[in-house]
């Protein structure tokens, strides 16, 4: 496809003028302050994105004596029906994973209709998104005002994912958390 002169013109024109501008900014004395002044404020927002929480959901899970152990999915725990494990045999490759998810899902929903997880885990731990205000107020320092108020600010977040998210409510600081720890877990083992 040829191109017009008119096109050509409007092209050198163009190379002329981002050429002169190149130019004078490679020869500029301040080029070498905004380019560090640049790298300074996406520095600033790099910093910005890492403290305000949301560079952690790119992160693996740190599993630590405060976290607990790994979390394992419900489904290696519930025995899937017979009846689903045949209709999913009976199934091709592609459709075998969904019929298994939702055999999975289904068993899964019955085994908790029949048997609630437990908020305190057997060494006494107490399992920060499944307490009740009961279990919370086995905690050392956790009375009925501050198991509300736990209680409040789960409800608000909808779950908790570090246990530096009691620091938020009014009266739990580092001591008391430092204190809690051991005897909290975030998720059921």
């Amino acid at each position: 496809m040829e191109r017009s002169a008119d096109d050509k013109q409007v092209g050198a024109r163009a190379r002329a003028f981002f050429g002169s501008i190149g130019a004078r900014l490679c020869g500029s004395a301040w080029t070498p302050l905004a380019g560090k002044a640049a790298l300074g404020a996406l520095g600033f927002l790099a910093l910005a994105f890492v403290g305000s929480g949301a560079a952690a959901e790119w992160m693996p899970r740190r599993v630590g004596a405060y976290l607990g152990p790994p979390a394992t999915s419900m489904s290696a725990a519930v025995p899937v029906p017979a009846a689903v494990a045949d209709a999913g045999a009976a199934a091709d490759a592609g459709a075998h994973a969904d019929a298994a998810a939702a055999a999975v899902a289904d068993a899964v929903a019955v085994a908790d209709a029949g048997a609630p997880i437990a908020a305190v885990t057997a060494d006494g731990r107490v399992i920060l998104n499944l307490a009740t205000e009961e279990d919370l107020r086995k905690l050392p320092g956790i009375g009925a005002t501050k198991a509300k108020a736990i209680l409040a600010l789960r409800a608000k977040l909808g779950r908790f994912k570090r246990p530096e998210d009691l620091l938020r409510v009014k009266g739990l600081g580092r001591k008391s958390l430092a204190r809690l720890r051991p005897k909290l877990l975030i998720d059921p083992p």
